[in-house]
């Protein structure tokens, strides 16, 4: 019976062993489940702010390029009525600052000089200065002796007198254009015997534009053998303040430089 029972008190502890290790099991169970649980929770709280987030940074970026692109537009619309504006003032203002700055008569003044100087010809004068410094040039071999030549009395003759005819009708680097570009004495440089008679100048100033001035003319044309044509002309100037010419161009409009040649040459 003392085996029995002791048999009996061991199998009771071990029962007893079983039922805390049992109890702890789903004691361990429930706290793991309830720590899962709640680590679930936090992820889903964490997925949730983050999503949350996410929407309301993209409400956030939407709503900043939508005011910016709102702003760059209504930007864009005032420099359109702006330069609008400025283009229709490009047309008036000239017509303001004109009348305050430009000296129309003696801008006029400037221009006819020019036309009868140039097309009453030709300048014997410039012909035989001409004739000289360009004979002079055509012994200079080379860029010093060309150098040189510059200094001579030969060629600040030719030099000079181009400056006396025309530099006081214009600015500085307009009567530089005048003898490179246009060019000066053109209808002068021509062998032979001719005769040219400029007529009928008129002159006007551009409304929109006081600084300009357009013009016509009459040339008339008479040949080594007396024969006589009248040749029209029109042409532009731009004026400065103190009415010297800034630009100046002629249109021949029938050919008179066509007929020198063809009948000189």
């Amino acid at each position: 019976m003392k085996k029995t029972d002791g048999t009996q008190n061991a199998l009771d502890n071990q029962l007893k062993q079983l039922d805390q290790d049992i109890v702890w099991s789903g004691s361990h169970k429930a706290r793991l489940h309830s720590r899962i649980l709640s680590n679930l929770d936090k992820q889903e709280s964490k997925t949730r702010f983050f999503n949350g987030f996410k929407f309301t940074s993209s409400l956030v970026l939407c709503s900043i390029l939508l005011v910016a692109g709102i702003i760059f537009l209504s930007q864009t619309l005032l420099q359109g009525d702006s330069g609008t504006t400025t283009g229709n003032n490009t047309e008036e203002e000239p017509a303001l600052s004109g009348n305050e700055a430009v000296d129309a008569e003696t801008s006029k003044e400037s221009i006819q000089a020019v036309i009868e100087k140039e097309f009453d010809g030709p300048d014997e004068k410039y012909k035989e200065l001409s004739e000289a410094a360009m004979e002079a040039q055509s012994n200079a071999a080379t860029q010093e002796e060309f150098d040189a030549l510059q200094e001579t009395p030969v060629w600040q003759n030719y030099l000079d007198y181009m400056a006396e005819t025309y530099a006081s009708y214009f600015t500085e680097n307009g009567y530089d254009k005048f003898l490179n570009a246009t060019p000066a004495f053109m209808y002068s440089g021509f062998e032979g015997d001719y005769d040219l008679t400029a007529s009928d100048i008129k002159i006007s100033q551009n409304e929109n534009n006081l600084k300009m001035f357009q013009f016509t003319f009459q040339v008339d044309y008479k040949n080594a053998v007396g024969e006589v044509e009248s040749y029209s002309f029109e042409g532009e100037a731009i004026a400065s303040e103190e009415g010297k010419i800034e630009e100046l161009q002629f249109l021949d409009k029938d050919g008179l430089l066509t007929a020198m040649n063809e009948d000189i040459y």
